[in-house]
């Protein structure tokens, strides 16, 4: 159904095939676009309004479909706001990644098994990534400097 809310999710390829042909591209996901607002979000030095997000963003977004993705990310606590004139101006918390974990978050949250859901996910994880979980949770991971390939101690495994 083409209403004026899908008109921003998709672009006109101007094929012109007539009634009955498709002239849209596909619809993107909306993890796809909040990934993507993310990313513009990112790049900036301060807070920024929608229409600047717009922008940058690749293709032709409408202003409300920005708007829309924004409120989403505001309610998944992945960005803030605060009101400037009448408009807002928009700041990341989180990245990709971040969303991402926040949506894994989340979905922990709903379940009353947690210890079950935990267990499920780690015996499926791949041994790569076991090793990561395990780096990140004896506090020698990534994002504290350690090498998680060669047991979480920073420099480790490097050839000198």
């Amino acid at each position: 159904m083409g209403n004026a809310g899908d008109a921003g999710d998709t672009a006109d390829t101007g094929s012109g095939d007539g009634p009955g042909r498709e002239s849209r591209t596909r619809r993107r996901g909306q993890g796809q676009l909040e990934a993507q607002v993310l990313a513009v979000l990112g790049s900036a030095t301060g807070p920024v309004t929608a229409t600047w997000v717009q922008e940058r963003l690749d293709g032709d977004l409408a202003y409300t479909t920005v708007i829309t993705i924004l409120t989403r990310l505001l309610d998944k606590q992945a960005v803030t706001r605060t009101r400037s004139g009448r408009s807002f101006h928009w700041t990341p918390v989180a990245d990709g990644a971040g969303l991402t974990a926040l949506r894994m978050r989340r979905l922990l949250d709903e379940r009353d098994d947690r210890d079950a859901v935990l267990s499920r996910f780690v015996s499926a994880l791949s041994p790569h990534d076991e090793r990561v979980l395990r780096a990140l949770l004896s506090g020698s991971g990534p994002e504290s400097g350690g090498d998680p390939e060669s047991g979480g101690a920073p420099g480790a495994g490097t050839e000198s």
